[in-house]
C-alpha cells in the first residue's frame, strides 16, 4: 500500500506585508474603510457581541473580588494606588480574552466567519498579549499627561496586539513595528477613530440633554449594539490593509479552505 505523499504547507498573503508597512507602502481611504466595515457589521455581529459580553462580565466579576480582597469598593474609590492595581489586574486578565475579539474582525476582513469561541482560540499568546497590553497603558498614560503624546500613542499602538497574536511577534517587536507603520498613515488612522468617537458621543447625548434615563439608555444599548462590532470589523480591515494576514491553504478533498498560519 502506497503512502499518500506528504503535502508541502502553501501561505497566501492577503493586503500588504510588514515590509511595505515599515516603508508607508499602503494606502487607506476613509470612505472606503468605513464603507466596508458596514457591510461587514451587517453580516457579522453576532459573534463580536457574544465575546464582548462574556468579557464584560469577566471584567465586572474581576473588579468585584479583587475589590473585596483590597477592602472594599468604597476602599477602592479613595485609594488612587489601589485603583492602578485593579486597572492593571484587568488589563492584565481581559486582554488575552479582547485580542480574540480583534482576531474576530481580522477574520471578517479576510472573509472567514467567526463564532464566540474566538474569545479563547488564541489564549496559547496571553502572556505576551498581557504584557503588550500593560506596555501600551503606561505609555499612553504617561502620554496623556501632555494631552498630544498620549493621543498620537493610542492611535499609533491601536493595532499592536493582533501583531503578537497573527504574526507570533516579541511584545517590543509589535510595538516597534506599529510605530515604524503607523506613521504614514496615523491622520487617517485619527480621521477614523474619530468617527467612533463621534458617534460614542452622539449616543450618549441623549443623557445630557434631560431625556429620561431608561429612554437614553435603550438608545446608547441600541447605539452601541452596531457601534462595537462595526468598530473591530473596521480595526480588521485597517490591519488587512496596512501589515496584511498570511492565510494557510488547506485542501480538503479538492476544496481548499484557509486558515490563520498563527
Amino acid at each position: 500500500m502506497e503512502e499518500e505523499p506528504v503535502k508541502e504547507k502553501r501561505f497566501v498573503q492577503i493586503g500588504s506585508n510588514p515590509e511595505k508597512a515599515v516603508q508607508g507602502d499602503y494606502s487607506l481611504d476613509v470612505h472606503a474603510i468605513l464603507k466596508e466595515g458596514w457591510a461587514l457589521t451587517q453580516k457579522n455581529k453576532q459573534s463580536i457581541l457574544s465575546g464582548l459580553s462574556f468579557i464584560f462580565l469577566m471584567g465586572v466579576i474581576i473588579t468585584l473580588v479583587a475589590s473585596e480582597y483590597m477592602g472594599g469598593l468604597e476602599e477602592i474609590m479613595q485609594n488612587n494606588q489601589k485603583q492602578v492595581s485593579i486597572n492593571l489586574l484587568v488589563t492584565a486578565l481581559l486582554w488575552p480574552f479582547i485580542a480574540g475579539v480583534e482576531m474576530m474582525g481580522i477574520s471578517h476582513a479576510v472573509g472567514i466567519k467567526t463564532r464566540t469561541g474566538f474569545v479563547f482560540a488564541f489564549l496559547k499568546r496571553s502572556a505576551y498579549t498581557a504584557i503588550t497590553a500593560l506596555i501600551i497603558a503606561s505609555i499612553t498614560s504617561l502620554g496623556f499627561y501632555l494631552i498630544l503624546p498620549g493621543i498620537y500613542l493610542a492611535v499609533a499602538l491601536s493595532l499592536t496586539i493582533p501583531l503578537i497574536v497573527e504574526k507570533q511577534m516579541s511584545p517590543m517587536a509589535a510595538i516597534i513595528l506599529s510605530l515604524k507603520a503607523t506613521r504614514f498613515g496615523w491622520l487617517k488612522l485619527m480621521q477614523i477613530y474619530s468617527v467612533f468617537m463621534l458617534l460614542l458621543i452622539l449616543s450618549l447625548l441623549p443623557g445630557f440633554v434631560g431625556v429620561p434615563a431608561i429612554i437614553s439608555m435603550f438608545v446608547f444599548l441600541v447605539a452601541l449594539f452596531f457601534l462595537a462590532p462595526f468598530y473591530y470589523n473596521v480595526k480588521g480591515i485597517l490591519y488587512r490593509e496596512i501589515f496584511g494576514v498570511q492565510m494557510q491553504v488547506i485542501d480538503n478533498k479538492g476544496d481548499q479552505d484557509m486558515f490563520f498560519s498563527a
